[in-house]
């Protein structure tokens, strides 16, 4: 009989996980979240170690203590990522859909009940394909940008079309 299969991370543990990486590139130590959060030490590494059931308020307090997006940490493990809330701490990715999809649904109100999933489908898929081409076109331009500069730092003519 084979082994049972390892037994997955509870929603609580992967949301503390995901604290534990935004934690750490804040450069904060468990006692300065926990100081921020207004919570005693231990009570801040349950909250960390996943023990027990989700708690909204400490989510919502780590994100203020840490300046993070509160929703990516609690979507992050639907994503299947504990580093989600870490890559979008600082553009508040999710924070900002939801308020963008706050003001949709205000202005839809009962006609969302009418909309196309394929369409949804397609508007999503193509605005984030959008947004990932941006972010590359402008690494791109970053590096070209650094590279001339460099090289006119260090006394080297300019190529042509520079």
């Amino acid at each position: 009989m084979p082994p049972d299969p390892p037994e997955k991370p509870s929603e609580a543990r992967l949301i503390g996980l995901g604290a534990r990486a935004v934690r750490r590139a804040r450069g904060m130590t468990a006692l300065q979240a926990a100081d921020a959060m207004n919570l005693p030490l231990r009570t801040y590494e349950y909250f960390e170690a996943g023990q027990g059931r989700v708690n909204l308020d400490y989510i919502h307090r780590f994100a203020a203590a840490t300046n993070c997006d509160p929703y990516a940490l609690v979507l992050g493990p639907g994503l299947g990522s504990t580093e989600f809330a870490r890559r979008t701490a600082d553009t508040k990715m999710i924070l900002i859909f939801l308020i963008a999809l706050s003001e949709f649904e205000s202005r839809m109100g009962d006609r969302m009940t009418t909309l196309d999933p394929r369409a949804l489908i397609e508007a999503f898929t193509e605005a984030f394909r959008r947004v990932e081409a941006e972010s590359r076109a402008r690494e791109a331009e970053t590096e070209s940008w650094l590279d001339a500069g460099r090289d006119r730092l260090a006394g080297k003519p300019p190529e042509d079309g520079e």
